[in-house]
């Protein structure tokens, strides 16, 4: 809805009418806007959190340390091939509520929590993938990650191209794991 109708169409009226649900359904559950734009935010993070276990390879160090850069940038690009293909409407919608959740006090907990879990993920990859530096470059490896995403998604490219998507994350994992190019 939100990726369809942006944020300004995103009403518990609206809401209700997507859900084929009675009218005030919405809001009794969701008070405000905001508790409505918590909801959804969360909603987001949850699904982004179980398609990152799904489709990325990496459940221990040992797999990590065991994996070379082909194949952490072919875990990467099944993972964005499917949030730029299937997973584009959800895309859409998480960088429009990233985007207005910084208007929201209310909303910065939540962004901040998410943030630091893919901070942190990075940064646990590249100290198991035996990275020079996890602290300073986990923040970079996710900025340049989400990069690639939002380019895609704000150019409008349409289709996904999983070999080239899987070369560009090559590259930007080569620049943070220099050691295994």
């Amino acid at each position: 809805m939100v990726a369809d109708s942006g944020l300004r169409g995103l009403t518990h009226r609206a809401v209700d009418a997507r859900a084929e649900v009675p009218a005030g359904s919405a809001s009794y559950y969701f008070r405000t806007r905001v508790a409505l734009l918590q909801a959804i935010l969360q909603r987001l993070i949850d699904l982004d959190a179980a398609d990152s276990a799904t489709y990325l390879p990496f459940d221990d160090e040992a797999s990590v340390r065991a994996t070379d850069l082909a194949a952490m940038a072919a875990g990467w690009a099944r993972l964005f091939t499917h949030w730029l293909g299937p997973g584009r409407q959800r895309l859409r919608a998480r960088y429009a509520l990233y985007l207005e959740g910084r208007h929201h006090a209310e909303l910065h907990e939540l962004l901040d929590t998410a943030s630091a879990r893919f901070v942190g993920g990075a940064r646990e990859l590249l100290a198991a993938a035996g990275g020079p530096d996890p602290d300073r470059d986990g923040p970079l490896l996710v900025a340049l990650l989400d990069g690639l995403l939002y380019d895609q998604i704000i150019r409008g490219r349409p289709g996904v191209d999983e070999a080239e998507l899987r070369r560009r994350i090559e590259v930007i994992l080569g620049a943070v794991l220099p050691h295994l190019r």
